[in-house]
């Protein structure tokens, strides 16, 4: 069994906006080896064992800009090292692409793992191991970094504020349990299930995202018209946000929109179709009215300047985030969900780059963590829509208010960029492949599974077997879509496959996956499973041809699979030993 060993830790602080400094610090034992003391310079840390936890506390002896906290350890392993596998989940739909073993959710050995939320840690994929986790609410994110072939493990804690002199603060504890991961990972589910109380939606589960293709009301008349003309149905469709002049000022269309935003909504409905917007609300440009007439309202760095941030919606202009620790940005924030909604007429919200709210930097409350001002803002916005208005979060850590949200983005982005290298972007479609799979047991658990925005060029003819691959793991995991692109040029083939894949997604998207014990997935061992519409799913994550076999009494026990399979051309299987060959990036559907 591993064994974590107090001896020899180590406290570790991250500190200061620019340049960001580091200390590290051998910890002295208390009155028993399970408790120990960390004196830094500017703070003193307190770490305590327990039984089933790990309890830290601060007391800091001057004011200091405290970016993280961090504890690391040793474990022992009876076994190799080289045995030792870990699984992890991350912080937020951004992921680190080109090596499958970071997804979150797959199983990893020899490779370093680094993760948020939760860690599983084993002698191998097959035995019990140490469960250590982070429960609700999520104020301070903890971080799990983990080193098979060191066997280190590094824990965490994401502070991001400032402290004055005198301060104290109790951080969130890890909770360590043992045993095997399918039966510890579901309790952790439903522990952080139980912080959510909203009523789910059971209707808009598909919709379409406008962008660039928009630029005048006349394109969006014909985007809809191509709709109904090519019988392709969506529940909403929402406007990028190329409707304004510049970003930030999302209640000050263009020219081209200008005093027709109420228009466009209506069109819309007119369609038999809900209205919606697609922006990022915490985003400012440099020359929008707010940055301009607002400055105070901006976070700020060091030196009291706007932080700059990367361009959003393929733009190089770097920009400027809000600050929600203020009321009066607070307030600004609903009004301007309360325009859309009431005067516009608007009531489905695609939200972008909503992490970004929660960036190290000064801020007219400094006290504040992310969760806070997250949670703040998001229910602020959705006072100002109520409860029976589509909102879709992308780019927050998993757990941040989870009552606010109707949708999750739970995958990296696969927006399809031309900027992309065709390598980069097989990476891309290959991580969110794994990501959706292994994190659909949060699909209708707090909020509804979602993918990146989906381009409508994996449905043309000439899409490779990473993009078919992809649509299969979205209608088998997810338990909403959305998507993107000009249908107006879409010809008769990619209809067809899109019209093929919203059909089949209506009967799979209750997206819960079962998995065949003892398979993580991974970018070695081919993927099998099973969604709760009865649907079983062979993917392939490498880049060598793959053969799985597939036993009738395995699937029996694993999957709960007693009748005969049957593919898409009604063939149907019923031996004893079923082999499938996959190609690379490949998958292969079959209804059991």
């Amino acid at each position: 069994m591993i064994k974590i060993l107090p001896s020899g830790t180590s406290g570790i602080i991250e500190h200061g906006l620019k340049p960001v400094r580091s200390s590290r610090i051998r910890g002295r034992f208390g009155n028993t080896a399970k408790e120990q003391t960390f004196r830094f310079d500017p703070l003193t840390l307190h770490a305590r064992w327990k039984s089933n936890r790990i309890e830290t506390g601060l007391v800091f002896e001057s004011e200091i800009y405290l970016r993280s906290i961090a504890l690391d350890f040793r474990f022992r392993s009876p076994r190799h090292s080289g045995d030792t596998t870990v699984w992890t989940e991350s912080i937020r739909d951004s992921i680190r692409h080109g090596n499958l073993k970071t997804i979150p959710g797959t199983f990893s050995q020899k490779t370093r793992r680094d993760g948020s939320w939760a860690i599983w840690i084993a002698e191998a994929a097959d035995t019990e191991g140490l469960f250590l986790r982070q429960s609700p609410p999520g104020d301070y994110p903890i971080r799990f970094f983990c080193n098979p072939l060191s066997r280190v493990l590094k824990i965490t804690w994401e502070i991001n504020r400032m402290f004055s002199e005198g301060d104290t603060l109790t951080l969130p504890h890890v909770g360590i349990s043992q045993g095997r991961m399918d039966r510890l990972l579901p309790s952790w589910q439903r522990e952080w299930k139980q912080t959510s109380r909203r009523e789910l939606l059971q209707d808009r589960r598909t919709g379409w995202c406008g962008g660039k293709e928009i630029e005048a009301p006349k394109d969006l008349r014909e985007v809809l018209t191509s709709f109904r003309s090519r019988k392709i149905k969506t529940d909403w469709y929402a406007l990028g946000p190329d409707y304004v002049s510049e970003i930030g000022d999302w209640l000050f269309p263009s020219d081209n929109f200008k005093d027709r935003m109420g228009s466009l909504s209506r069109t819309i409905a007119e369609h038999n179709i809900i209205p919606g917007l697609r922006f990022a609300p915490f985003l400012v440009s440099k020359k929008s009215r707010i940055a301009i007439e607002k400055r105070d309202w901006l976070v700020k760095n060091a030196k009291g300047n706007p932080l700059s941030l990367p361009g959003y919606n393929g733009g190089k202009e770097s920009l400027h985030v809000l600050d929600l620790s203020l009321p009066a940005v607070i307030k600004h924030v609903a009004h301007t969900f309360a325009v859309m909604k009431d005067q516009w007429g608007f009531r489905a919200y695609h939200l972008e780059r909503l992490g970004d709210a929660g960036i190290p930097g000064m801020r007219s409350d400094n006290r504040l963590n992310e969760n806070q001002l997250i949670s703040t803002a998001g229910t602020a916005i959705r006072e100002a829509l109520g409860n029976r208005v589509l909102i879709i979060s992308s780019g927050l850590p998993l757990l941040t208010s989870p009552d606010i949200w109707d949708a999750r983005v739970i995958s990296p982005q696969t927006d399809g960029s031309a900027a992309y290298t065709r390598r980069k972007r097989k990476n891309i479609f290959a991580s969110a492949v794994s990501t959706m799979i292994h994190r659909s047991f949060w699909n209708e658990s707090s909020w509804i599974n979602t993918s990146g925005i989906l381009p409508l060029d994996i449905f043309s003819p000439e899409n490779n077997q990473i993009s078919r691959t992809l649509r299969t793991a979205v209608v088998l995991s997810c338990g909403m879509i959305s998507l993107s692109g000009d249908p107006r040029n879409m010809d008769g083939e990619t209809r067809d496959t899109l019209k093929d894949f919203l059909e089949l997604f209506q009967d799979c998207r209750k997206g819960r996956l079962s998995t065949i014990p003892g398979l993580g997935g991974g970018n070695h061992q081919p993927l099998i499973v099973r969604n709760d519409s009865g649907w079983i799913g062979l993917f392939n994550l490498s880049n060598r041809k793959k053969e799985v076999l597939l036993d009738r009494e395995e699937l029996k026990t694993g999957l709960g699979v007693s009748s005969n399979l049957s593919a898409g051309d009604d063939t149907v299987f019923n031996s004893p030993e079923i082999h499938v060959a996959l190609p690379p990036m490949g998958c292969r559907l079959f209804r059991g």
